[in-house]
């Protein structure tokens, strides 16, 4: 065997930053979900007059709530991201301290015609 230039061997060099470069790999193939909102606002746009809720529930699953207005009822989907909930008890220099706990999410509320069933308009919020 030849002289290594690095303290670790290269079998587990080589180990070591598959490890590291495969996870990133698998989380960036979907486009993240900045690409998956872009994607879901173009359909939505497509389909306004044509869409039924039923469509949006095969790929969203069922709505979260639903309000009837003169002009139709709305439907709203929400997604929480329980990773992002923070708080609890920080230990500073200082002393103890509680930290606010934060979330993060987002809301989608689509209309849909009374007499029709079909998509009318949407909005999209995030938190």
């Amino acid at each position: 065997m030849g002289k290594f230039t690095s303290p670790i061997p290269p079998r587990p060099r080589m180990i070591l930053m598959l490890c590291a470069l495969v996870p990133l790999l698998f989380s960036s193939c979907g486009g993240g979900n900045a690409a998956q909102r872009k994607s879901s606002n173009e359909w939505l746009n497509s389909n306004i007059g044509m869409a039924t809720v039923d469509d949006l529930i095969s790929t969203m699953g069922p709505p979260q709530q639903s309000i009837e207005t003169p002009e139709g009822i709305w439907y709203t989907w929400r997604k929480v991201n329980s990773a992002a909930v923070s708080g609890g008890v920080s230990m500073g220099f200082f002393g103890v301290g509680m930290t606010t706990p934060t979330e993060s999410g987002e809301e989608l509320n689509c209309l849909f015609d009374r007499n029709t069933g079909r998509l009318k308009n949407y909005n999209r919020r995030e938190w």
